[in-house]
């Protein structure tokens, strides 16, 4: 019990670290590692352009400054100065000042580390780890199906402790702790000492990295005739494995459908606008103008940006429940929200992430490259969920089982009473998704007796707000 306190102080005293040392902290990652794309992540909206009303840096005074700093140094300093390391901390202490989370600035190493992740296939160990903004604790919220950190018996919700000698502390970046410390050569170990809520209590693995090709999607047939689909992440594959589920489950006799999008931190928004355009009618004209499906609008920091529609010719005119929770995010967001705006999905969970950022990553001339906010985005119906989140129709917390394994995916941190009634037994440990089939049975019952098969619900899109949401980075270790 006194080592868990001492964890938790420890937790507590690297988060005010990180919210007050400015200059040293490095803007985390969108959680989506998908660099040299548009990606987006949570952070306060960029500042609107003042017509030159905000004055320039001047330059020729900081570099007066930064001269007379390192003649103190080389005169005084006790120790072997860096150059190096103090230069590239010169540029991170540029972005971290833009008081933006999510600005960053990479070395060419931390960057070419961060490329090295190409159709979704790395050598790790195979789970989706977060970390919280607020308090800086980096947990697992996902853990990949035949990969060596199921084998290992990782859970979601297990807190990063100590990754063989590196004590893991709140003022790390995600991206750089995942990819140099968590992902290694194939047939090396990394070992983990994890916090688990569940037990209260530490577990120490040995995990032996090895190559990890993750399937984004993942389906199966419930109950006979609920089409269950998993989507973990949008990468661009994620799209073909989307639509190859659908038509599957069609065959299969497919009466309603789940998404889940639980622990979804989000990716690539080309491929939501895709997988809704897919999903969505080609003429839903109640958000637009011009005849056709608005899904997603941008505007950078002039008010320009850029609009989707749907214009595939496809749709799928079934009952849709999406479950979500505080970890989905960004793309998830995107593909939820144009759903619920629609009435054409029921939203099952807890209020999700609220991520209304586009980023875009510039690479430089040396190798290195800087991460930043380009641009908001908007639902069809205009709502601005950014630092807020979608309200789900349903709202239900995840509840822990007190003796089987938690279910990937899912927020750990839930108090909700679970379901007593499930028919496909190896669910009844999840009660989101005990709810999220109940639900979708009404909706199927009402559809079959002439109703909507919207979301079956009379509350206006985004109607409630909860202001207190979960804040976090993700990335595949």
């Amino acid at each position: 019990m006194e080592n868990r306190n001492k964890f938790w102080k420890g937790v507590l005293v690297g988060a005010l670290v990180t919210a007050f040392a400015g200059l040293i902290v490095v803007g985390m990652s969108a959680g989506i590692f998908l660099i040299g794309r548009s990606v987006m992540s949570r952070q306060p909206q960029g500042q609107t352009a003042q017509g030159g009303e905000e004055a320039d840096i001047n330059w020729s005074q900081v570099s007066s400054k930064a001269q007379l700093i390192q003649a103190y140094i080389e005169k005084y300093f006790l120790f072997d100065e860096d150059v190096e390391n103090v230069e590239e901390y010169i540029y991170k202490g540029l972005m971290a000042g833009l008081g933006d989370d999510y600005s960053t600035y990479y070395t060419a190493e931390e960057f070419q580390d961060l490329m090295e992740e190409t159709s979704g296939e790395y050598c790790g160990i195979g789970a989706m780890v977060s970390k919280n903004m607020t308090t800086g604790v980096i947990s697992i919220v996902k853990v990949f199906k035949n990969t060596p950190a199921e084998e290992a018996g990782l859970m979601a919700g297990d807190v990063f402790y100590q990754i063989d000698d590196l004590e893991v502390t709140g003022d790390m970046d995600l991206d750089i702790l995942v990819s140099q410390h968590v992902k290694g050569e194939e047939g090396t170990t990394v070992h983990l000492k994890m916090y688990r809520p569940g037990i209260d209590d530490y577990i120490e693995v040995d995990v032996e990295r090895r190559q990890v090709e993750v399937q984004t999607v993942e389906y199966e047939m419930k109950d006979e005739n609920l089409g269950y689909v998993s989507v973990s992440q949008f990468e661009e594959a994620t799209t073909q494995q989307f639509t190859q589920a659908i038509e599957d489950l069609e065959s299969q006799g497919m009466e309603g459908l789940i998404i889940d999008l639980r622990g979804n931190p989000g990716g690539v928004l080309d491929t939501a606008v895709d997988m809704l355009d897919y999903m969505l009618p080609d003429d839903l004209t109640e958000y637009s103008g011009n005849g056709k499906t608005l899904l997603v609008s941008t505007a950078d920091r002039n008010g320009e940006g850029d609009s989707y529609y749907c214009d595939d010719g496809h749709s799928l005119d079934i009952p849709v429940v999406i479950l979500v929770d505080g970890n989905s995010a960004s793309a998830s967001e995107v593909f939820s929200g144009a759903m619920k705006d629609y009435g054409r999905a029921a939203l099952v969970g807890t209020t999700t992430f609220g991520k209304g950022i586009v980023q875009t990553v510039f690479s430089l001339n040396d190798g290195s490259a800087i991460k930043l906010t380009t641009a908001h985005y908007y639902s069809p119906s205009g709502f601005d969920l950014h630092g807020i989140g979608i309200q789900p129709d349903v709202e239900i917390a995840y509840q822990v089982p007190e003796i089987a394994e938690a279910s990937n995916g899912a927020d750990p941190s839930g108090s909700a009473e679970a379901s007593d009634s499930a028919e496909d037994s190896g669910d009844t440990d999840d009660n989101q998704l005990v709810k999220a089939k109940e639900v979708l049975q009404e909706m199927i019952g009402e559809n079959s007796d002439g109703a909507d098969s919207g979301s079956g619900e009379e509350t206006s899109p985004n109607e409630v707000r909860n202001e207190n949401v979960d804040d976090g980075a993700k990335n595949a270790a």
